[in-house]
């Protein structure tokens, strides 16, 4: 079938997709949503046309590892619990409501940001219960001690939430996708992540009336949406391996070979043009455009993840501030060391980089 026609068919509701050979079904996704060769291509390539240009050999960058979360410590379960009796005695409240709706199926299989929720509304509605309860009462008792309880270990619910979430703990898995030059997500993003910081703060302080359980789903919703931290960490991770590499190569060359005194300097000429074309047109604004992003993520990847019992060592040491092996910071410096060969290249082989 001619391909046009396939895809004519296909818009029109005349042919299924089952029906496709697998490479036709290739073929029209492509057509269809597009494609496009990732960023670090073009890093591969400016290598390759270096290499290629002083007849030299390249190293292949080092693979990026894994970043693992560690499991959640458990905590001591509270035994506390109320009978149908007292149950009914605070019908009254609205922890009634949401005690019953917790015990059914759903409450149960519940995910840890679900579990989240229900202990943060559970603190809330405990407060504005006890306040219409004898103070004697056995229920006033328990409820006060189940509020206290869950208070004390609400950050452990917090973290077991980033652990277990996927549009959270995605953010530190290794990924093929990398982020475009135009890429999708970012405010949503950024949003999210405010959105969460602010309920760690607020149980920090212990601010739980303030807190508004509703945002952590929402920002869930925007995070899955675009995966976005996912990407960046990826993108710039690769990045840094990839401008290590390639400043690995170019500190192999030596500039009296390249632009010997009072000879031709051809080969010179070409990889300033290689660097130009590649480095200085696309790779160079691709980093900035990621410093931009970690600038404003960063600070939040701090505020959430930053020495808590499931960040490993290597999530610390990318998220911590001021360090100079955190990611931002290991970005702009492996970007630095680069163009400052380049620096002395042009320098000493007195060739104008325009």
């Amino acid at each position: 079938m001619n391909f046009l026609k396939l895809m004519h068919s296909i818009k029109t509701n005349k042919l299924s997709l089952k029906t496709l050979p697998a490479a036709m079904l290739v073929m029209c996704f492509l057509t269809l949503t597009g494609c496009s060769k990732p960023q670090s291509s073009i890093n591969a390539t400016y290598i390759e046309r270096l290499s290629s240009t002083v007849d030299t050999s390249t190293t292949e960058p080092a693979p990026l590892k894994q970043l693992p979360l560690l499991q959640p410590t458990p905590i001591t379960q509270s035994d506390l619990t109320l009978s149908i009796v007292e149950l009914a005695g605070i019908s009254q409240c609205k922890l009634n409501v949401l005690i019953s709706e917790h015990n059914n199926q759903l409450g149960k299989t519940a995910s840890a940001a679900g579990q989240l929720k229900y202990q943060i509304n559970f603190i809330k509605s405990a407060q504005v219960c006890l306040n219409s309860l004898d103070k004697n009462s056995p229920s006033y008792t328990k409820i006060l001690a189940a509020k206290n309880y869950k208070q004390i270990h609400l950050m452990h619910s917090f973290n077991a939430m980033l652990f277990k979430e996927p549009e959270l703990n995605k953010t530190w898995l290794l990924t093929s996708n990398e982020l475009s030059n135009d890429p999708a997500g970012f405010s949503d993003t950024l949003q999210a992540l405010k959105q969460l910081v602010l309920i760690k703060q607020q149980i920090n302080a212990k601010e739980f009336s303030e807190i508004n359980s509703d945002s952590i789903f929402s920002a869930l919703e925007q995070l899955n949406k675009f995966q976005f931290n996912q990407a960046l960490i990826q993108s710039a991770r690769k990045q840094v391996v990839l401008n290590n590499n390639a400043t690995q190569l170019v500190k192999t060359l030596n500039f009296n070979t390249l632009c010997p005194e009072g000879k031709n300097n051809k080969n010179a000429k070409i990889i300033s043009n290689v660097f130009q074309k590649f480095y200085l047109k696309d790779i160079q604004p691709y980093q900035a455009q990621l410093t931009g992003y970690l600038e404003a993520l960063q600070p939040l990847y701090n505020e959430l993840w930053f020495n808590e019992s499931i960040s490993s060592p290597q999530i610390n040491n990318l998220v911590k501030t001021g360090s100079t092996s955190n990611l931002l910071n290991l970005l702009k410096s492996s970007a630095k060391k680069h163009v400052v060969w380049w620096q002395g290249f042009y320098k000493t082989c007195e060739i104008s980089p325009i």
